[in-house]
């Protein structure tokens, strides 16, 4: 079975800066990295300290879920963005938009 493309994403493509390089200093990169850290209760309190709140660290990771085709709950209320799209665009970084 190949390997989902999205799981090489880095980070940097689809979060705001300051967030993606708050990841990378915990050693994750990639998509395909922060779904696996998130598996570890311990990773989970790190990585939602780096977000804005957990909340907005839950709807990144179902997010990144979603795109590999993984069914989650919708979440009822609004959570600040974490994406590239409503950021100010920044570093010469872009939005990545994925097409299916």
């Amino acid at each position: 079975m190949a390997r989902n493309p999205i799981l090489d994403l880095s980070l940097n493509q689809v979060m705001r800066s300051e967030i993606a390089l708050s990841l990378q200093v915990l050693k994750i990169h990639t998509v395909g990295a922060l779904l696996y850290a998130w598996r570890n209760p311990k990773n989970q309190r790190n990585i939602e300290q780096i977000f804005d709140s957990p909340e907005q660290a839950r709807h990144a990771l179902c997010t990144c879920s979603a795109w590999l085709g993984v069914v989650t709950p919708a979440i009822a209320n609004p959570v600040p963005a974490w994406w590239l799209g409503d950021a100010p665009a920044a570093e010469g970084f872009s939005a990545v938009v994925l097409e299916s």
